[in-house]
């Protein structure tokens, strides 16, 4: 929760850089694959690429959180697992014979 207010604030702080921007800035053109391109002020293209960037940033981000719930997932399983074995093992009588299972 605190990652994407961060986020939002970083965001926020660019958009607060537009209004310093706004009067002096010289015009951009950029050109998207093959039009005649687009002329847009400097400080746009400045917070625009910035926002884009902080986007993919998190969207790749996600990546690795998915693969640490699953990580941790699997961590609780077997956590799960050998705590059973251990109870069951608590449970056996000094003297009396038991078998193994298939996990050991």
């Amino acid at each position: 929760m605190f990652r994407v207010l961060r986020v939002l604030f970083v965001l926020s702080i660019l958009a607060g850089t537009f209004l310093l921007f706004d009067k002096n800035s010289e015009p951009i053109m950029i050109y998207f694959f093959r039009d005649n391109g687009h002329s847009i002020p400097g400080y746009l293209a400045f917070i625009l690429f910035i926002m884009i960037g902080v986007i993919v940033g998190y969207i790749i981000s996600l990546k690795s959180v998915f693969s640490y719930r699953s990580e941790i997932s699997n961590l609780v399983k077997t956590n799960k697992d050998i705590s059973e074995e251990l109870d069951s093992l608590r449970n056996v009588a000094v003297g009396e014979e038991f078998s193994f299972t298939e996990k050991e």
